[in-house]
Protein backbone atom coordinates (compact mmCIF):
# COMPACT_ATOMS: atom_id res chain seq x y z
CA UNK A 1 0.00 0.00 0.00
CA UNK A 2 3.06 2.21 0.68
CA UNK A 3 4.53 1.84 -2.31
CA UNK A 4 1.94 2.73 -4.81
CA UNK A 5 1.54 5.97 -2.83
CA UNK A 6 5.15 6.85 -3.22
CA UNK A 7 5.06 6.20 -6.97
CA UNK A 8 1.97 8.94 -7.24
CA UNK A 9 3.90 10.89 -4.79
CA UNK A 10 7.39 10.65 -6.65
CA UNK A 11 5.60 12.38 -9.99
CA UNK A 12 2.85 14.52 -9.14
CA UNK A 13 2.69 18.12 -8.65
CA UNK A 14 -0.68 18.62 -6.33
CA UNK A 15 -2.31 20.71 -3.76
CA UNK A 16 -1.82 20.79 -0.59
CA UNK A 17 -4.78 19.83 1.12
CA UNK A 18 -6.56 20.77 4.60
CA UNK A 19 -9.00 19.70 6.60
CA UNK A 20 -12.46 20.54 5.11
CA UNK A 21 -15.75 19.52 6.07
CA UNK A 22 -18.95 20.41 7.26
CA UNK A 23 -19.41 22.96 10.09
CA UNK A 24 -20.84 22.93 13.59
CA UNK A 25 -23.73 25.23 14.16
CA UNK A 26 -24.02 26.83 17.56
CA UNK A 27 -26.56 29.49 18.93
CA UNK A 28 -25.58 33.28 18.19
CA UNK A 29 -26.28 36.73 20.36
CA UNK A 30 -28.60 38.79 18.33
CA UNK A 31 -26.67 41.44 16.03
CA UNK A 32 -25.66 44.58 17.55
CA UNK A 33 -25.89 47.95 16.50
CA UNK A 34 -22.96 49.29 17.84
CA UNK A 35 -20.41 50.94 15.73
CA UNK A 36 -16.91 49.46 16.55
CA UNK A 37 -13.78 51.53 16.50
CA UNK A 38 -10.06 50.27 15.46
CA UNK A 39 -7.74 50.13 18.94
CA UNK A 40 -4.65 51.98 18.82
CA UNK A 41 -1.68 50.46 18.83
CA UNK A 42 -2.11 47.10 17.08
CA UNK A 43 -0.12 45.56 14.44
CA UNK A 44 0.18 42.55 11.92
CA UNK A 45 2.45 40.78 13.82
CA UNK A 46 0.74 40.97 17.84
CA UNK A 47 -2.20 38.84 17.83
CA UNK A 48 -3.86 36.37 21.27
CA UNK A 49 -4.68 33.34 20.45
CA UNK A 50 -8.30 33.17 21.75
CA UNK A 51 -9.19 30.37 19.60
CA UNK A 52 -11.00 27.47 21.64
CA UNK A 53 -8.02 25.03 22.94
CA UNK A 54 -8.90 22.08 20.37
CA UNK A 55 -9.05 24.45 17.23
CA UNK A 56 -5.50 24.09 16.12
CA UNK A 57 -5.72 20.05 16.30
CA UNK A 58 -7.36 20.81 12.79
CA UNK A 59 -5.86 24.14 11.30
CA UNK A 60 -2.22 23.83 10.83
CA UNK A 61 -1.52 23.45 7.27
CA UNK A 62 0.77 26.56 6.15
CA UNK A 63 -0.15 25.98 2.68
CA UNK A 64 -4.11 25.06 1.92
CA UNK A 65 -4.49 26.39 -2.06
CA UNK A 66 -2.95 25.88 -5.09
CA UNK A 67 -2.06 24.58 -8.48
CA UNK A 68 1.18 22.71 -7.10
CA UNK A 69 2.43 19.99 -5.36
CA UNK A 70 2.40 17.60 -2.61
CA UNK A 71 4.94 14.88 -2.63
CA UNK A 72 6.18 12.84 0.23
CA UNK A 73 9.86 11.48 0.66
CA UNK A 74 10.72 8.58 -1.90
CA UNK A 75 13.47 6.51 -3.16
CA UNK A 76 11.91 6.53 -6.27
CA UNK A 77 11.16 2.56 -6.10
CA UNK A 78 8.25 0.81 -5.38
CA UNK A 79 8.15 -3.20 -4.78
CA UNK A 80 5.80 -5.36 -5.48
CA UNK A 81 5.27 -8.29 -3.72
CA UNK A 82 7.80 -11.14 -4.69
CA UNK A 83 6.34 -14.24 -7.45
CA UNK A 84 7.40 -14.82 -10.73
CA UNK A 85 8.25 -11.50 -12.75
CA UNK A 86 5.72 -11.43 -15.52
CA UNK A 87 6.28 -9.90 -19.14
CA UNK A 88 5.23 -6.51 -20.53
CA UNK A 89 2.05 -7.03 -22.43
CA UNK A 90 0.99 -5.72 -25.55
CA UNK A 91 0.14 -2.30 -25.78
CA UNK A 92 -3.41 -3.83 -27.60
CA UNK A 93 -4.19 -5.70 -24.38
CA UNK A 94 -2.97 -3.07 -22.16
CA UNK A 95 -5.55 -0.97 -23.17
CA UNK A 96 -7.95 -3.20 -23.26
CA UNK A 97 -6.95 -3.66 -19.21
CA UNK A 98 -6.51 -0.13 -18.88
CA UNK A 99 -10.31 0.28 -20.39
CA UNK A 100 -12.25 -2.19 -18.63
CA UNK A 101 -10.52 -0.68 -15.09
CA UNK A 102 -11.25 2.81 -16.10
CA UNK A 103 -15.14 2.30 -16.65
CA UNK A 104 -15.20 -0.06 -13.09
CA UNK A 105 -13.88 2.57 -11.15
CA UNK A 106 -15.82 5.89 -12.48
CA UNK A 107 -18.72 5.88 -11.14
CA UNK A 108 -17.40 5.12 -7.45
CA UNK A 109 -15.01 8.43 -8.13
CA UNK A 110 -17.43 10.80 -7.68
CA UNK A 111 -15.80 13.15 -10.77
CA UNK A 112 -18.77 14.84 -12.54
CA UNK A 113 -16.86 14.68 -15.65
CA UNK A 114 -13.69 13.69 -17.45
CA UNK A 115 -12.00 13.11 -20.62
CA UNK A 116 -8.92 10.79 -20.63
CA UNK A 117 -6.54 10.34 -23.94
CA UNK A 118 -3.49 8.01 -24.77
CA UNK A 119 -1.14 8.48 -27.83
CA UNK A 120 1.60 6.16 -28.85
CA UNK A 121 3.85 7.70 -31.41
CA UNK A 122 1.91 9.89 -33.63
CA UNK A 123 -1.43 7.76 -32.87
CA UNK A 124 -4.40 8.61 -30.33
CA UNK A 125 -4.84 4.59 -29.61
CA UNK A 126 -7.57 5.03 -26.89
CA UNK A 127 -9.96 8.06 -26.09
CA UNK A 128 -13.06 8.15 -23.86
CA UNK A 129 -14.94 10.97 -22.57
CA UNK A 130 -17.22 10.51 -19.51
CA UNK A 131 -20.28 11.63 -17.23
CA UNK A 132 -21.25 15.37 -17.42
CA UNK A 133 -19.61 18.84 -18.04
CA UNK A 134 -22.29 20.25 -15.88
CA UNK A 135 -24.51 19.11 -13.22
CA UNK A 136 -27.34 21.11 -13.87
CA UNK A 137 -27.92 20.45 -17.35
CA UNK A 138 -26.97 16.97 -17.14
CA UNK A 139 -25.23 17.80 -20.91
CA UNK A 140 -22.23 15.14 -21.29
CA UNK A 141 -18.76 15.43 -21.73
CA UNK A 142 -17.46 15.34 -25.63
CA UNK A 143 -14.03 15.46 -27.03
CA UNK A 144 -14.17 19.36 -27.59
CA UNK A 145 -15.42 20.13 -24.13
CA UNK A 146 -13.01 22.37 -22.66
CA UNK A 147 -10.99 22.00 -19.13
CA UNK A 148 -8.82 24.26 -16.88
CA UNK A 149 -5.58 22.31 -17.17
CA UNK A 150 -3.87 24.30 -14.38
CA UNK A 151 -0.62 23.95 -13.63
CA UNK A 152 -0.61 21.60 -17.13
CA UNK A 153 -0.26 25.35 -18.27
CA UNK A 154 3.55 25.86 -16.81
CA UNK A 155 4.80 23.28 -19.71
CA UNK A 156 3.08 25.61 -22.42
CA UNK A 157 5.02 28.63 -20.80
CA UNK A 158 7.86 26.46 -21.03
CA UNK A 159 7.84 25.57 -24.59
CA UNK A 160 7.03 29.29 -25.35
CA UNK A 161 10.24 30.52 -23.76
CA UNK A 162 12.27 27.69 -25.45
CA UNK A 163 10.45 29.52 -28.88
CA UNK A 164 11.61 32.72 -28.28
CA UNK A 165 15.25 31.43 -27.30
CA UNK A 166 15.41 29.65 -30.40
CA UNK A 167 14.50 32.77 -32.35
CA UNK A 168 16.77 34.84 -30.49
CA UNK A 169 14.53 36.73 -29.14
CA UNK A 170 15.43 35.81 -25.38
CA UNK A 171 17.62 34.15 -23.37
CA UNK A 172 17.72 31.48 -20.59
CA UNK A 173 19.58 33.93 -18.50
CA UNK A 174 18.50 36.83 -19.66
CA UNK A 175 17.95 38.64 -15.50
CA UNK A 176 14.31 39.33 -15.21
CA UNK A 177 15.53 42.93 -14.06
CA UNK A 178 16.27 43.22 -17.79
CA UNK A 179 12.44 43.30 -18.53
CA UNK A 180 11.41 44.95 -14.75
CA UNK A 181 13.93 47.56 -14.50
CA UNK A 182 12.28 49.53 -12.38
CA UNK A 183 12.26 48.33 -8.38
CA UNK A 184 9.26 50.42 -8.07
CA UNK A 185 7.55 47.51 -10.02
CA UNK A 186 9.63 44.88 -9.13
CA UNK A 187 12.05 44.58 -6.33
CA UNK A 188 13.29 41.04 -4.25
CA UNK A 189 13.47 41.48 -0.32
CA UNK A 190 17.28 40.65 -0.56
CA UNK A 191 18.09 43.36 -3.26
CA UNK A 192 21.38 41.05 -4.80
CA UNK A 193 18.68 38.58 -5.91
CA UNK A 194 16.78 40.81 -7.42
CA UNK A 195 19.34 41.68 -10.69
CA UNK A 196 20.65 38.15 -10.58
CA UNK A 197 17.01 36.36 -11.00
CA UNK A 198 16.83 34.92 -14.50
CA UNK A 199 14.35 33.40 -16.59
CA UNK A 200 15.80 29.71 -16.32
CA UNK A 201 16.01 30.31 -12.42
CA UNK A 202 11.76 31.25 -12.26
CA UNK A 203 11.05 28.43 -14.92
CA UNK A 204 12.76 25.94 -12.37
CA UNK A 205 11.48 26.85 -9.14
CA UNK A 206 14.98 27.45 -7.55
CA UNK A 207 14.12 31.34 -6.80
CA UNK A 208 14.52 30.35 -2.90
CA UNK A 209 11.11 31.77 -2.32
CA UNK A 210 8.60 29.80 0.01
CA UNK A 211 6.49 27.71 -1.89
CA UNK A 212 3.36 28.67 -2.48
CA UNK A 213 3.82 32.09 -0.95
CA UNK A 214 1.79 35.03 -1.99
CA UNK A 215 -1.42 32.72 -3.97
CA UNK A 216 -3.90 33.51 -1.69
CA UNK A 217 -3.78 37.18 -3.06
CA UNK A 218 -4.91 35.65 -6.47
CA UNK A 219 -7.38 32.65 -5.15
CA UNK A 220 -9.05 34.72 -2.52
CA UNK A 221 -7.95 38.73 -2.76
CA UNK A 222 -8.81 38.83 -6.79
CA UNK A 223 -5.18 40.99 -6.88
CA UNK A 224 -3.92 41.34 -10.31
CA UNK A 225 -0.34 40.58 -11.20
CA UNK A 226 1.30 43.45 -10.38
CA UNK A 227 0.66 44.22 -6.81
CA UNK A 228 1.99 40.54 -5.93
CA UNK A 229 4.77 41.40 -7.91
CA UNK A 230 5.40 44.07 -5.83
CA UNK A 231 4.85 42.41 -2.87
CA UNK A 232 7.79 40.42 -3.69
CA UNK A 233 9.99 42.51 -1.83
CA UNK A 234 8.56 42.02 1.21
CA UNK A 235 9.03 38.36 1.32
CA UNK A 236 11.61 36.26 2.49
CA UNK A 237 13.57 33.47 0.72
CA UNK A 238 13.52 30.46 3.09
CA UNK A 239 16.22 28.64 0.87
CA UNK A 240 19.70 30.16 -0.51
CA UNK A 241 18.74 31.76 -4.36
CA UNK A 242 19.40 28.94 -6.58
CA UNK A 243 19.97 26.35 -4.51
CA UNK A 244 16.88 24.55 -4.07
CA UNK A 245 13.67 23.56 -5.53
CA UNK A 246 10.59 25.51 -4.01
CA UNK A 247 7.09 25.54 -6.06
CA UNK A 248 5.88 29.29 -6.71
CA UNK A 249 3.49 30.44 -8.69
CA UNK A 250 4.08 34.03 -8.41
CA UNK A 251 7.45 33.35 -9.30
CA UNK A 252 6.96 30.78 -12.49
CA UNK A 253 4.13 33.56 -13.98
CA UNK A 254 7.36 36.22 -14.31
CA UNK A 255 8.93 34.58 -17.36
CA UNK A 256 6.01 34.44 -19.27
CA UNK A 257 5.19 38.20 -18.67
CA UNK A 258 9.16 39.01 -19.79
CA UNK A 259 7.99 37.52 -22.88
CA UNK A 260 5.17 39.23 -23.96
CA UNK A 261 7.24 42.33 -23.21
CA UNK A 262 9.91 40.68 -25.40
CA UNK A 263 6.93 40.53 -28.16
CA UNK A 264 5.34 43.36 -27.17
CA UNK A 265 2.10 41.74 -26.77
CA UNK A 266 -0.03 39.88 -23.83
CA UNK A 267 1.04 36.54 -22.71
CA UNK A 268 -2.57 35.38 -23.51
CA UNK A 269 -2.13 36.35 -27.22
CA UNK A 270 1.52 35.22 -27.56
CA UNK A 271 0.72 31.87 -26.29
CA UNK A 272 -2.11 31.26 -28.21
CA UNK A 273 -0.24 32.79 -31.73
CA UNK A 274 3.33 31.15 -30.96
CA UNK A 275 2.32 27.49 -29.75
CA UNK A 276 -1.25 26.58 -29.22
CA UNK A 277 -2.92 27.82 -32.95
CA UNK A 278 0.42 26.15 -34.47
CA UNK A 279 -0.37 22.57 -32.60
CA UNK A 280 -3.71 22.82 -34.10
CA UNK A 281 -5.48 23.34 -30.19
CA UNK A 282 -7.83 26.58 -31.89
CA UNK A 283 -10.07 25.93 -29.34
CA UNK A 284 -7.94 26.15 -25.85
CA UNK A 285 -8.24 29.45 -24.21
CA UNK A 286 -5.60 31.12 -22.30
CA UNK A 287 -8.08 33.45 -20.40
CA UNK A 288 -10.57 32.59 -17.90
CA UNK A 289 -13.48 35.05 -19.66
CA UNK A 290 -13.11 33.04 -22.89
CA UNK A 291 -12.93 29.63 -21.35
CA UNK A 292 -16.38 30.57 -19.90
CA UNK A 293 -17.95 32.16 -23.33
CA UNK A 294 -16.94 28.89 -24.64
CA UNK A 295 -19.71 27.00 -26.06
CA UNK A 296 -18.41 23.61 -24.82
CA UNK A 297 -16.64 24.18 -21.73
CA UNK A 298 -16.95 22.02 -18.49
CA UNK A 299 -18.10 23.51 -15.11
CA UNK A 300 -15.50 23.56 -12.47
CA UNK A 301 -16.67 22.32 -8.86
CA UNK A 302 -15.38 21.86 -5.52
CA UNK A 303 -16.12 19.16 -3.20
CA UNK A 304 -16.84 20.24 0.53
CA UNK A 305 -16.37 18.34 3.47
CA UNK A 306 -19.97 17.66 3.62
CA UNK A 307 -20.04 15.51 0.67
CA UNK A 308 -21.68 18.78 -1.40
CA UNK A 309 -19.96 19.69 -4.59
CA UNK A 310 -20.56 23.72 -5.89
CA UNK A 311 -19.47 25.46 -8.62
CA UNK A 312 -16.32 26.96 -8.22
CA UNK A 313 -13.56 29.55 -9.62
CA UNK A 314 -10.98 30.90 -7.73
CA UNK A 315 -10.52 34.62 -7.84
CA UNK A 316 -8.01 35.70 -10.75
CA UNK A 317 -6.34 32.92 -12.08
CA UNK A 318 -5.51 34.96 -14.85
CA UNK A 319 -3.01 37.08 -13.07
CA UNK A 320 -0.92 34.31 -12.89
CA UNK A 321 -2.21 32.93 -16.23
CA UNK A 322 1.72 31.53 -17.28
CA UNK A 323 1.42 29.06 -14.43
CA UNK A 324 -1.99 27.86 -14.79
CA UNK A 325 -4.80 29.22 -16.63
CA UNK A 326 -4.82 27.29 -19.98
CA UNK A 327 -8.18 25.43 -20.79
CA UNK A 328 -8.34 22.38 -23.55
CA UNK A 329 -10.35 20.05 -25.10
CA UNK A 330 -8.98 16.14 -24.69
CA UNK A 331 -8.54 15.95 -28.55
CA UNK A 332 -6.69 19.27 -28.87
CA UNK A 333 -4.75 17.65 -25.76
CA UNK A 334 -3.62 14.66 -27.87
CA UNK A 335 -2.12 17.45 -30.21
CA UNK A 336 0.19 18.43 -27.14
CA UNK A 337 1.30 14.81 -26.51
CA UNK A 338 2.13 13.77 -29.98
CA UNK A 339 4.27 16.93 -30.31
CA UNK A 340 5.99 16.07 -26.91
CA UNK A 341 6.38 12.68 -27.91
CA UNK A 342 7.97 13.22 -30.75
CA UNK A 343 10.64 15.73 -29.23
CA UNK A 344 11.85 17.00 -32.33
CA UNK A 345 10.68 20.64 -32.22
CA UNK A 346 8.10 19.92 -35.00
CA UNK A 347 4.91 19.68 -35.47
CA UNK A 348 3.13 18.39 -38.77
CA UNK A 349 6.26 19.18 -40.48
CA UNK A 350 6.55 22.59 -39.33
CA UNK A 351 9.14 23.64 -37.14
CA UNK A 352 7.90 25.17 -34.19
CA UNK A 353 11.44 24.93 -31.44
CA UNK A 354 14.73 23.69 -32.08
CA UNK A 355 14.96 20.14 -30.50
CA UNK A 356 17.96 21.73 -28.25
CA UNK A 357 16.15 23.97 -26.29
CA UNK A 358 12.73 21.86 -26.83
CA UNK A 359 15.02 19.32 -24.98
CA UNK A 360 16.23 21.74 -22.08
CA UNK A 361 12.60 22.22 -20.67
CA UNK A 362 12.35 17.99 -20.35
CA UNK A 363 15.75 18.06 -18.72
CA UNK A 364 16.21 18.10 -15.22
CA UNK A 365 17.18 21.32 -13.80
CA UNK A 366 17.20 21.22 -9.92
CA UNK A 367 16.95 17.97 -7.64
CA UNK A 368 13.49 18.17 -5.63
CA UNK A 369 14.24 15.41 -2.92
CA UNK A 370 10.64 15.39 -2.25
CA UNK A 371 9.49 14.46 -5.52
CA UNK A 372 12.30 11.91 -6.12
CA UNK A 373 13.47 13.05 -9.36
CA UNK A 374 14.62 16.59 -10.97
CA UNK A 375 12.35 19.38 -12.23
CA UNK A 376 12.88 20.73 -15.73
CA UNK A 377 10.86 23.39 -16.83
CA UNK A 378 7.48 23.18 -16.37
CA UNK A 379 7.98 19.20 -16.10
CA UNK A 380 8.99 16.39 -13.51
CA UNK A 381 11.41 14.37 -14.46
CA UNK A 382 11.64 10.97 -12.79
CA UNK A 383 13.18 7.33 -13.08
CA UNK A 384 10.24 4.95 -11.91
CA UNK A 385 10.75 1.22 -11.35
CA UNK A 386 8.49 -1.33 -11.02
CA UNK A 387 9.03 -5.11 -10.82
CA UNK A 388 11.98 -6.04 -13.45
CA UNK A 389 11.07 -2.78 -15.18
CA UNK A 390 12.23 0.63 -15.18
CA UNK A 391 11.07 3.38 -16.96
CA UNK A 392 11.61 7.24 -17.58
CA UNK A 393 8.44 9.42 -16.96
CA UNK A 394 7.87 13.13 -17.85
CA UNK A 395 4.86 14.84 -15.69
CA UNK A 396 2.66 17.16 -14.22
CA UNK A 397 -0.61 17.82 -13.17
CA UNK A 398 -2.38 20.75 -12.93
CA UNK A 399 -4.88 21.94 -10.04
CA UNK A 400 -6.89 25.48 -10.29
CA UNK A 401 -9.28 23.99 -6.82
CA UNK A 402 -12.15 22.99 -8.64
CA UNK A 403 -10.45 21.19 -12.15
CA UNK A 404 -7.50 18.80 -12.05
CA UNK A 405 -5.45 17.55 -14.96
CA UNK A 406 -2.79 14.86 -14.56
CA UNK A 407 -0.25 14.46 -17.80
CA UNK A 408 2.30 11.80 -18.09
CA UNK A 409 4.86 11.05 -21.11
CA UNK A 410 6.80 7.66 -21.35
CA UNK A 411 9.33 9.23 -23.71
CA UNK A 412 10.94 5.55 -24.16
CA UNK A 413 7.89 3.75 -24.67
CA UNK A 414 6.74 6.64 -27.32
CA UNK A 415 3.28 6.75 -24.77
CA UNK A 416 1.33 9.26 -23.43
CA UNK A 417 -1.51 10.11 -21.43
CA UNK A 418 -3.76 12.73 -20.34
CA UNK A 419 -6.40 12.76 -17.56
CA UNK A 420 -8.93 15.57 -17.17
CA UNK A 421 -11.35 16.11 -14.50
CA UNK A 422 -13.89 19.19 -13.38
CA UNK A 423 -13.30 18.42 -9.52
CA UNK A 424 -11.20 19.60 -7.25
CA UNK A 425 -9.92 17.93 -4.75
CA UNK A 426 -11.04 14.96 -5.33
CA UNK A 427 -10.03 14.72 -9.34
CA UNK A 428 -6.25 14.40 -8.94
CA UNK A 429 -7.50 11.08 -6.92
CA UNK A 430 -8.61 9.70 -10.42
CA UNK A 431 -6.24 10.95 -12.63
CA UNK A 432 -3.69 9.65 -9.89
CA UNK A 433 -5.47 6.29 -9.95
CA UNK A 434 -5.16 6.08 -13.64
CA UNK A 435 -1.12 6.96 -14.18
CA UNK A 436 -0.60 3.81 -11.65
CA UNK A 437 -2.64 1.49 -13.79
CA UNK A 438 -1.34 2.24 -16.81
CA UNK A 439 2.20 2.41 -15.45
CA UNK A 440 2.11 -1.13 -14.05
CA UNK A 441 0.10 -2.32 -16.79
CA UNK A 442 3.29 -1.65 -18.98
CA UNK A 443 5.51 -2.88 -16.60
CA UNK A 444 3.46 -5.91 -17.21
CA UNK A 445 1.37 -6.45 -14.23
CA UNK A 446 -1.97 -6.75 -14.73
CA UNK A 447 -3.80 -7.27 -11.14
CA UNK A 448 -2.33 -4.03 -9.00
CA UNK A 449 -5.51 -2.36 -8.26
CA UNK A 450 -4.01 1.21 -7.47
CA UNK A 451 -8.01 2.54 -6.18
CA UNK A 452 -8.27 1.86 -3.12
CA UNK A 453 -4.77 3.22 -2.23
CA UNK A 454 -5.98 6.60 -4.04
CA UNK A 455 -10.02 6.68 -3.70
CA UNK A 456 -9.77 8.89 -0.26
CA UNK A 457 -6.14 10.54 -0.53
CA UNK A 458 -7.67 13.87 -1.15
CA UNK A 459 -11.06 13.16 -0.09
CA UNK A 460 -12.09 16.31 2.50
CA UNK A 461 -12.93 15.39 5.59
CA UNK A 462 -16.14 17.06 8.04
CA UNK A 463 -14.86 19.55 10.66
CA UNK A 464 -15.51 17.90 13.98
CA UNK A 465 -17.11 19.39 16.71
CA UNK A 466 -15.71 21.91 19.21
CA UNK A 467 -15.00 20.35 22.36
CA UNK A 468 -16.60 21.83 25.52
CA UNK A 469 -17.03 24.38 27.19
CA UNK A 470 -19.54 25.75 24.36
CA UNK A 471 -19.55 29.62 23.53
CA UNK A 472 -21.77 31.64 22.08
CA UNK A 473 -20.28 34.50 19.51
CA UNK A 474 -21.06 38.20 20.19
CA UNK A 475 -23.29 39.88 18.41
CA UNK A 476 -22.45 39.98 15.12
CA UNK A 477 -22.48 43.63 14.80
CA UNK A 478 -19.15 43.69 16.87
CA UNK A 479 -17.34 41.59 14.27
CA UNK A 480 -18.51 43.84 11.47
CA UNK A 481 -15.94 46.45 9.65
CA UNK A 482 -12.49 46.65 7.72
CA UNK A 483 -9.25 44.55 8.70
CA UNK A 484 -6.06 45.44 6.84
CA UNK A 485 -3.24 43.47 6.48
CA UNK A 486 -0.01 45.19 4.64
CA UNK A 487 0.43 42.19 2.17
CA UNK A 488 -2.89 40.87 1.32
CA UNK A 489 -5.16 44.00 2.02
CA UNK A 490 -8.51 43.98 3.27
CA UNK A 491 -11.13 41.88 4.61
CA UNK A 492 -14.49 42.82 4.94
CA UNK A 493 -17.36 41.47 7.41
CA UNK A 494 -20.71 42.60 7.31
CA UNK A 495 -23.91 41.10 8.13
CA UNK A 496 -27.52 40.72 7.16
CA UNK A 497 -30.31 38.30 8.52
CA UNK A 498 -27.94 37.34 11.45
CA UNK A 499 -25.76 35.99 9.09
CA UNK A 500 -21.85 36.66 8.96
CA UNK A 501 -20.41 37.22 5.26
CA UNK A 502 -16.74 37.67 4.44
CA UNK A 503 -15.30 39.81 1.46
CA UNK A 504 -11.47 38.82 0.71
CA UNK A 505 -9.75 42.51 -0.82
CA UNK A 506 -11.27 43.00 -4.26
CA UNK A 507 -13.15 39.88 -4.28
CA UNK A 508 -16.69 40.65 -5.20
CA UNK A 509 -17.81 37.28 -4.32
CA UNK A 510 -19.57 36.85 -0.48
CA UNK A 511 -18.35 34.05 1.54
CA UNK A 512 -20.73 33.00 4.53
CA UNK A 513 -19.17 32.28 7.46
CA UNK A 514 -20.45 29.82 9.91
CA UNK A 515 -20.07 29.80 13.89
CA UNK A 516 -17.83 27.21 15.23
CA UNK A 517 -17.28 28.57 18.45
CA UNK A 518 -16.32 31.70 20.38
CA UNK A 519 -15.29 33.88 18.29
CA UNK A 520 -14.39 32.01 15.55
CA UNK A 521 -16.03 30.98 12.87
CA UNK A 522 -15.35 28.77 9.61
CA UNK A 523 -15.53 29.81 5.90
CA UNK A 524 -16.51 26.15 4.49
CA UNK A 525 -15.44 26.61 0.90
CA UNK A 526 -12.03 27.21 1.28
CA UNK A 527 -11.76 25.73 4.71
CA UNK A 528 -10.60 28.78 6.12
CA UNK A 529 -10.98 29.50 10.14
CA UNK A 530 -11.38 32.98 11.05
CA UNK A 531 -10.67 33.90 14.43
CA UNK A 532 -11.63 37.39 15.66
CA UNK A 533 -9.54 38.68 18.66
CA UNK A 534 -8.51 41.70 21.02
CA UNK A 535 -12.18 42.35 21.84
CA UNK A 536 -12.52 45.77 22.72
CA UNK A 537 -15.44 47.71 23.95
CA UNK A 538 -17.37 44.97 22.95
CA UNK A 539 -15.92 44.81 19.37
CA UNK A 540 -12.95 42.96 17.83
CA UNK A 541 -10.06 44.59 17.03
CA UNK A 542 -7.80 42.06 15.13
CA UNK A 543 -8.81 38.70 12.62
CA UNK A 544 -7.14 36.28 12.83
CA UNK A 545 -7.23 33.92 9.23
CA UNK A 546 -5.22 30.36 9.57
CA UNK A 547 -4.25 29.46 5.98
CA UNK A 548 -3.61 32.91 4.61
CA UNK A 549 0.06 32.40 5.56
CA UNK A 550 2.37 35.27 6.28
CA UNK A 551 5.49 35.17 4.08
CA UNK A 552 7.52 38.26 5.05
CA UNK A 553 8.17 36.38 8.37
CA UNK A 554 10.85 33.20 8.34
CA UNK A 555 9.70 30.85 8.89
CA UNK A 556 6.45 31.86 7.27
CA UNK A 557 3.67 31.99 10.06
CA UNK A 558 0.87 29.76 9.33
CA UNK A 559 -1.42 32.51 9.69
CA UNK A 560 -2.43 36.42 8.85
CA UNK A 561 -3.05 39.48 10.84
CA UNK A 562 -5.69 41.72 9.66
CA UNK A 563 -5.93 44.79 12.21
CA UNK A 564 -9.23 46.92 12.32
CA UNK A 565 -9.23 50.12 10.45
CA UNK A 566 -11.67 53.21 10.81
CA UNK A 567 -13.31 52.34 7.40
CA UNK A 568 -16.49 51.28 6.91
CA UNK A 569 -16.61 49.97 3.10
Amino acid sequence: MLDIKILAALIIIMALGAIAGILVYNNMNPETTGTCKPLIGLDNKSTTNNTPDNINNYFTSDSLFDLNSYSPKSDGHFKPSPGPVPQADPINRVISLFDAYLKSIFNESGVPGSAVVIVKDKEIIYMITLGVKDLSSGAPVTKDTLFEIGSCTKAFTATNMAQLVSAGLMSWDDPISKYYNNTSQFQMYDPSITGNLTILDCLSHRSGQPEYSQDMEWILFNNSYSPMLYNLRYVKNNTPFGSTYGYNNIIYSLPGYCAAQATNTTWSDLIKEYLLNPLGMNTATSTVKDFFNSPDHSTPYRLLGNGTLIPYQAANLDAVGPAGVISASISEMAHWLKFQIAGTGYYNGVPLVSKENLDKTRTGQIYAPGLGGYYGLGWIISNLSFGNKSLDVITHSGDTLSSQTVTSIFPTEGLGMVVLTNVGPTGLDFGLTLFSKLFTLICGYENYDPWPIYKDMNKPVPYPAPTPPFIDALGLGNYTGVYNNYLYGNITITTDNNVLTCYFGNNLQPYTLEHWNANLFLEPSMDLPLNFTHIHDGCAQQLVVEGISDYSTLPAETKSVFNRTNSTS
